[in-house]
């Protein structure tokens, strides 16, 4: 058994001054701590002064330890002359600036504004080289053992890709001094950078052309289904039962529509005189239904959105500024650009149904 030997006065005198020692190193890590977070949790980011110092070449003051932290936060690396934007620092306006917010980034690029956001689509950022999505075309076969000494039979999947290659989004304006000294100035740039390249995915992801630089969307690849849009009525429900054969989760299939197609299927009663319309309190067949500007005129799509994919390549949305133009210089006119780099893919094309010429 072993035996505890007291410790000499000088030996205890020495552990307890090394005993505070360490509390006090403790205490002031916790300070410094604090201190950084609520030193990073004020920071906010001023759109007015961004613009003018980018244009003069020279980042600084809160708005460069703003983008240092969100740049050091989302693990991208800052660059003073094209700061990388975080989508949510640019979600709430206050005051002339704006603040951080907790909600997902990749949502948060195309809030409030974007209807395929709302109806769910699965969205992936920070790729990097073109990218494939693998996805099961044909399932294995399970078989059952009729007895303890039966094996099964293996079966192989049929596997196929889906190919997505970076696709450019701009938007660009041009930013008075002018403008800048006025009331609400940098709300309106946020907003108008937001709804520049936001409003642009939600239509190539809804009806992209697949050339000219452009995404191919939903309307467009092969093998989608289609649904007459003649005096649609009973066809609404025919559109949620082809989603649903297609082997969707049933209770995520949803209806996107235009205004105008909402409004005359708010006025046809699914039988005469029942007092039930087929567009009844943002449902179609029981179904929670979205309208979008961006839809094609008389078109309607049904399906599971969830299985709709955006790839954002890089940081995401960046924004840049030109010093150099010399007749905007003179002027006192800031040019600004904001870029994405996307593009679509539609993970099983026969989940969707798109109705066209609705009447």
């Amino acid at each position: 058994m072993r035996t505890s030997v007291p410790l000499s006065p000088a030996a205890e005198a020495s552990l307890a001054s090394l005993n505070e020692y360490h509390r006090d190193q403790f205490q002031q890590l916790q300070d410094y701590d604090r201190a950084a977070k609520s030193k990073a949790y004020k920071l906010k980011l001023n759109l007015d002064n961004l613009f003018t110092d980018l244009a003069r070449g020279h980042l600084a003051g809160e708005n460069a330890e703003f983008l240092q932290e969100a740049a050091k936060r989302d693990g991208v690396p800052f660059n003073p002359a094209a700061p990388y934007i975080s989508f949510r620092d640019l979600t709430v306006a206050v005051a002339g600036s704006l603040k951080q917010t907790d909600v997902r980034e990749s949502i948060d690029l195309l809030r409030p504004f974007s209807v395929m956001a709302r109806m769910g689509i699965t969205m992936e950022t920070g790729l990097v080289g073109d990218q494939v999505v693998p996805k099961v075309t044909a399932k294995t076969t399970p078989n059952w053992l009729p007895n303890e000494a039966a094996t099964g039979t293996a079966t192989t999947p049929t596997l196929a890709q889906v190919a997505l290659t970076p696709k450019v989004a701009i938007g660009s304006l041009n930013y008075s001094r002018h403008m800048a000294k006025q009331a609400n100035a940098s709300q309106f740039a946020a907003r108008e950078l937001l709804r520049t390249v936001g409003t642009a995915v939600d239509t190539a992801i809804i009806n992209g052309s697949g050339v000219s630089g452009q995404p191919l969307g939903i309307i467009g690849t092969a093998g989608v289904q289609t649904q007459s849009g003649t005096t649609l009525n009973a066809g609404c429900a025919t559109m949620k039962r082809k989603s649903a054969e297609a082997n969707v989760i049933d209770e995520q299939i949803s209806f996107l529509a235009t205004p105008v197609v909402r409004e005359l299927l708010e006025g046809r009663e699914k039988a005469t005189g029942g007092g039930k319309f087929v567009w009844d309190k943002d449902q179609v067949a029981d179904r929670q239904a979205f309208v979008s500007t961006d839809v094609p005129t008389a078109t309607m799509l049904c399906g599971d959105f969830s299985l709709i994919y955006l790839g954002i390549w890089g940081a995401g949305l960046v924004l840049e500024i030109n010093p150099y133009e010399q007749t905007n210089f003179r002027a006192g006119i800031i040019q600004a650009r904001v870029l994405l780099s996307c593009d679509v893919a539609v993970l099983h094309p026969s989940s969707v149904i798109v109705a066209s010429s609705i009447t």
